[in-house]
């Protein structure tokens, strides 16, 4: 087998996704050997991509655009927008994974029920922060919101097709999302680093907090998921969204599915850019592990998580050098049951 730390180019599933998310197919039930190729990619790797998922093109390079020109502006106007401790929303260029600090800079914004109304309306209270967007840059809250809208419509219904792999009604897991979901997106931009090593990384292996993330990379390779020891470079496909399981839906499909480690390499030649759909949960919700055939053992192998003090707790870690960040097995309630 190759050591850990050498990149292997072959792997992660590709799944064509015109026949349940194409326009004039968003609302039919997929064939069956979709839904087993969905339940089998988040059971054997916890990653796959999707193509022909009938997204705009126009869209998507809209939104490219607009997420450069923001990275580009001075560092002063997009400071202006600058997250802080008790706002998690916004620009930052001081992220750490696993304690160590990334090599990129990013911007973040939530899910906001009320779109219509200001973010910081009542309506749009949550606790994550508000939205806070470049003054110099007004343009750059539309095209995002729409964006965000897209990938909310695909999350739910991957969201629906899990289920249905699971052997439940399409909408069954919604309940976990109500009465209003904390996802966010993330827009990330990877400098340069010249002269810099093979194995050099722009963030450190670690695992996503929430159900799913929806990623959209561009083509300067990057991403890399471990699996059975080896890290597999996630090849970008043109226009491919990057699926991969988070913790929740590891906690709740009882280790049927499960969050795998992942990290990026930096570049040396070319800036990477990026864009990370995540969807989260209800802030409310205690999320545990399903009483349903299809995730097979019956004993929980997870007491219920709060999903709201979970995600606190991880952001505690990602703002700042905070302890040990905080993971799933911490939860873990039967002994002898291994994380894969």
């Amino acid at each position: 087998m190759a050591p850990a730390d050498q990149p292997v180019l072959e792997g992660v599933p590709v799944i064509d996704a015109s026949q349940f998310l194409a326009q004039g197919n968003a609302g039919m039930r997929p064939p069956q050997d979709v839904i087993d190729q969905i339940v089998d990619a988040c059971s054997s790797w916890g990653f796959f991509q999707l193509v022909n998922h009938g997204v705009s093109q126009q869209l998507l390079d809209v939104h490219y655009a607009a997420m450069k020109q923001f990275f580009a502006l001075p560092l002063p106007e997009k400071e202006a927008c600058k997250r802080s401790k008790d706002n998690s929303m916004g620009y930052f260029n001081d992220e750490f994974t696993k304690q160590k600090l990334d090599l990129k800079e990013g911007f973040d914004f939530r899910h906001t029920p009320n779109p219509q109304q200001p973010d910081d309306h009542a309506d749009n209270y949550d606790p994550q922060g508000v939205n806070r967007w470049p003054p110099s840059y007004p343009d750059f809250k539309p095209i995002n919101q729409r964006y965000f809208t897209e990938m909310s419509r695909i999350s739910f219904r991957l969201l629906e097709v899990i289920a249905t792999g699971l052997g439940l009604q399409p909408t069954a897991l919604h309940g976990l999302f109500e009465p209003s979901h904390t996802s966010f997106l993330r827009l990330n931009h990877y400098p340069v680093t010249p002269g810099a090593a093979p194995d050099s990384l722009g963030i450190s292996p670690h695992k996503d907090a929430g159900f799913l993330t929806v990623l959209v990379q561009d083509d300067v390779a990057g991403l890399q998921v471990l699996r059975e020891g080896v890290w597999h470079l996630v090849q970008p496909l043109p226009g491919a969204f990057t699926i991969n399981v988070g913790d929740m839906a590891q906690v709740a499909t009882n280790d049927k599915f499960f969050a795998s480690n992942h990290r990026v390499l930096q570049s040396s030649s070319r800036p990477r850019y990026s864009r990370a759909f995540f969807f989260n949960p209800s802030h409310s919700v205690d999320i545990q592990p399903l009483q349903v055939e299809a995730v097979g053992d019956k004993v929980p192998h997870y007491r219920p998580i709060n999903w709201w003090e979970f995600r606190s707790k991880r952001y505690e870690g990602d703002y700042a050098n905070v302890g040990e960040e905080v993971q799933i097995e911490w939860y873990r309630v039967e002994e002898g049951v291994e994380a894969h």
